[in-house]
């Protein structure tokens, strides 16, 4: 029998409408003969937690650390043991697989995890699917790899997980130990990427509540010539200006700025040159997060959860957890199709679409530059956009338009700079002026194309749009002059886009040398797959706080990286143990090695501080000091006014109630409690109900086949009324260039 092992049942439908496999079975589909298709969800085995190793470790206390398991074992989920048996008798019977999971670590480690635990020993083959359309499914079965081409991947993954567990496992235990010593009881979240990205922010709020601004000096004048007037500005002389080129001598600006008003200047440069610009590249996972990111301040998960859903179950664009911005040469073939697929899913695009040219030669098209993925780009299916959310929508949108600018001819412009000179005095303005489209057709503006984030702004002087012509030597007068103070500028404080752009480029941040070499052409911090879930994590666990857009750390994380090690913290430590991971997955490292290397440090590690908790712990000692002021959130309680503190359950997060006399509890929605007489008011646009016309909550149903639960609206008088009204999507309506 040949068995289809899939990530999850959408995936096996998808599969199993190409291969025709039509008859289901007990959580599997077969076509009767000698070929089944199964599915787990997710990673169906988990790792064993210390107290399953032993009985011992279920008890918090330095005693038991450190803890690194001489075999590492693992154990079926309780909500998937149902399916794991199923999978089980389905392996036993199978003469070979086909790994049909999402082609990357994690999908090889679903399915490879599931075949060592059951023992298969037969023939393995992988279906690499990038796109769960019915065309790229047909070309990934007609290009089936030997399983022994991607088993590396399956060993980095292991080799993450494994390394993540034993810092996760004693590091988080030490600290959370240590600090109950000094009277801080909430557990403590210590991580291989999770930590460093923490220090980033706490690094960066601390540098913009330390910094100094000083003041400096523009001059802005009005220049004369003979064919129009145009501003320009002037350049501060070495000798009074700091390293960025600012004038730090107020008295020096103001006689500047008198000798040349209403002077006569030259114009000592003139210069135009044409200048092309190609169209951006399509997205990646971490830059279509970081461009939701500026131009409708989606969150990563938001983005990420947004993706996943136009791959899975849209089928409009490919697989999303990619860290790729080009396509093979192979994909060539596919563009009539794509591109016909985009105007049969809606025909407001067909302008755009007539406009692109698919023999344009663009450079996204390059098979040096193919990683494991390829760029995300739309599928050629036909899709249903009525179906899409607003945020799914927005993000196909921004998708499909920038896989359509690669068939368009390059932006066009003449660039000019020009300087004057009036006395000793050197002034320069520069514009930049169309003189053909090309690309930005498909964009309405800069800013959807290439939205700023607010860290983006600087006091460099902005491009004018069109200069008048001028010729070298010719005369000129200075009209006026704008003296202005500014005072220097704190770095911004992060926004998820721009810490996302951080992880990317984690060398940047990184100041031990040797790190820095290692990582300038390699690793980031995470993967583009695992970074949103990071930055909500720490989110979650108290480390950051969202104030708009911007992401600050909290108390209780500038505490924790204060008396952290160095090595934890370390962003270069955690991108050089993920450059290893690469090496694992590419064939080019040795899991047992690494393995043992990280064992070995993490053991040491916790045995030298365990040795010199006594001195941490005193009383003014470096966790005393630390976590003096680090409390966690609270709020008062709804029903007796007592002090409630924000707790992790099993299903989530919650607020408890800490007076022993009430011990309410309430729900959570992003970092507050719910207070239960406001849960039941219905929205101000709330629609009344068909049945007896009260108004309408919000309310959600019960998850199904591992789908998340849907929303829908629900009168406000059940269970005396069960009318119900499904939630229209809030889709904006987008102009379009035709």
């Amino acid at each position: 029998m040949e068995l289809y092992l899939c990530e999850k049942p959408s995936q096996a439908n998808d599969l199993a409408a190409v291969l025709g496999v039509r008859q289901r079975g007990e959580g599997f589909l077969h076509d009767g003969n000698n070929r089944t298709i199964t599915w787990a969800y997710g990673h169906l085995l988990e790792m064993f937690m210390p107290d399953d190793y032993d009985e011992r470790f279920k008890s918090w206390s330095l005693d038991t650390l450190p803890i690194a398991p001489d075999s590492w074992k693992s154990k079926v989920r309780k909500t998937g043991f149902k399916q794991f048996k199923v999978i089980e008798g389905l392996l036993k019977k199978a003469s070979t697989v086909y790994i049909a999971t999402d082609y990357d670590r994690e999908g090889e480690a679903i399915a490879r995890s599931l075949m060592d635990r059951t023992r298969y020993s037969g023939p393995v083959k992988r279906v690499c699917l990038t796109a769960l359309d019915e065309s790229s499914i047909r070309k990934a079965l007609a290009n089936i790899r030997d399983g022994r081409d991607t088993m590396p991947l399956y060993y980095a993954a292991m080799a993450r997980q494994r390394a993540d567990w034993l810092i996760g496992m004693n590091v988080s235990r030490l600290y959370t130990v240590l600090t109950r010593d000094v009277g801080f009881n909430q557990t403590l979240h210590v991580g291989r990427v999770i930590t460093p990205t923490v220090a980033l922010v706490c690094q960066r709020d601390r540098e913009i509540a330390n910094f100094k601004p000083s003041p400096f000096w523009t001059l802005t004048v009005g220049v004369s010539v003979q064919n129009g007037q145009f501003t320009a500005n002037w350049v501060a002389p070495e000798e009074c200006s700091d390293d960025h080129g600012r004038c730090t001598n107020k008295t020096y600006a103001e006689q500047v700025a008198a000798q040349v008003k209403g002077a006569q200047a030259i114009i000592s440069k003139a210069e135009t040159k044409a200048g092309k610009e190609s169209a951006p590249l399509p997205f990646d996972l971490t830059s279509l997060q970081q461009y939701a990111s500026k131009r409708w301040g989606y969150t990563a998960q938001q983005v990420l959860d947004a993706a996943q859903a136009l791959y899975e179950t849209h089928k409009a664009t490919t697989y999303p957890r990619t860290d790729c911005r080009y396509l093979p040469e192979s994909q060539r073939e596919d563009i009539p199709d794509i591109l016909q697929g985009l105007i049969l899913s809606d025909q407001s695009v067909s302008g755009l679409v007539a406009g692109a040219d698919p023999n344009r030669k663009s450079r996204a098209f390059n098979d040096k530059k193919i990683t494991a993925h390829h760029a995300i780009i739309p599928t050629p299916a036909r899709t249903d956009i009525t179906k899409m959310s607003e945020v799914e929508f927005n993000l196909y949108d921004a998708i499909r338009r920038f896989y359509i600018a690669q068939f368009y001819s390059a932006f066009e412009f003449n660039r000019t700079n020009i300087e004057v000179t009036c006395g000793n005095h050197l002034f320069s303005a520069t514009g930049k002026t169309p003189t053909k489209q090309g690309w930005k057709v498909l964009f309405n503006s800069d800013s959807e194309s290439s939205p700023e984030d607010d860290s983006d702004q600087n006091d460099n002087p902005k491009e004018q749009e069109k200069l008048p012509r001028v010729n070298h030597g010719e005369p000129a007068m200075i009209r006026d002059s704008l003296l202005e103070d500014k005072m220097t500028r704190p770095p911004a404080h992060f926004t998820e886009s721009s810490l996302l752009a951080a992880m990317e480029n984690i060398a940047r941040f990184v100041t031990e040398e040797k790190f820095r070499q290692i990582l300038k052409d390699t690793a980031g911090l995470g993967t583009p797959a695992t970074r949103a879930g990071i930055i909500q994590g720490a989110v979650d666990k108290g480390y950051f706080k969202r104030q708009k857009k911007v992401l600050i750390a909290t108390d209780k994380a500038h505490a924790l990286i204060t008396v952290l090690p160095p090595a934890i913290k370390s962003p270069g430590m955690t991108a050089a143990w993920e450059q290893e991971l690469e090496k694992i997955a590419s064939g080019n490292g040795n899991m047992t090695v690494f393995m043992n290397q990280i064992s070995q440090w993490i053991c040491k590690l916790v045995d030298q501080l365990k040795a010199n908790s006594a001195a941490l712990t005193q009383d003014g000692g470096p966790l005393s000091k630390a976590f003096e002021g680090a409390k966690p959130p609270t709020h008062d309680c709804f029903n007796c006014g007592g002090e409630m503190n924000r707790i992790r359950g099993s299903k989530g997060f919650f607020w408890g109630c800490q007076n022993p006399a009430c011990k309410k509890t309430y729900n959570d929605n992003r970092g507050k409690p719910v207070d239960p007489a406001k849960a039941n008011e219905p929205p101000k646009n709330a629609p009344k109900c068909p049945e007896c016309d009260s108004p309408m909550l919000r309310r959600k149903g019960k998850p199904k086949d591992g789908k998340k639960a849907s929303s829908f609206w629900g009168c406000s008088n059940y269970p005396n009324c069960t009318g119900i009204k499904p939630i229209k999507s809030r889709r904006k309506k987008t102009a379009y260039n035709d």
